[in-house]
């Protein structure tokens, strides 16, 4: 029975170890811009509309780069004058395929 267990446990180790992480599917195809309105200028473009958002990586900061991205539009309810409006919260973002 040890024998058995213990082969089992091999097998399983063995196919979890061998999972790749599957590319986030629930992305949207988005253009990065340094023209959104707001403070860091930084955004997203969606169907023609640009929102700002703080949170893109240095990585993909360059203009009209196309990725994937998932993200959550919210108000920013801030009194400043360059925040206010709607921007977008990037949730997760990569290089389309």
């Amino acid at each position: 029975m040890k024998p058995l267990i213990t082969v089992l446990f091999c097998i399983i180790i063995a196919t979890s170890a061998c999972n790749k992480t599957k590319s986030n599917k629930d992305c949207t195809l988005v253009t990065i811009t340094n023209a959104a309105p707001g403070c860091p200028g930084w955004g997203i473009t969606v169907n023609g509309r640009s929102y700002p958002s703080r949170n893109i990586p240095a990585a993909f900061q360059q203009n009209n780069l196309v990725v994937c991205a998932s993200y959550q539009l919210f108000e920013d309810m801030t009194l400043c004058a360059c925040c206010g409006g709607t921007w977008a919260d990037i949730r997760t973002i990569e290089l389309r395929d």
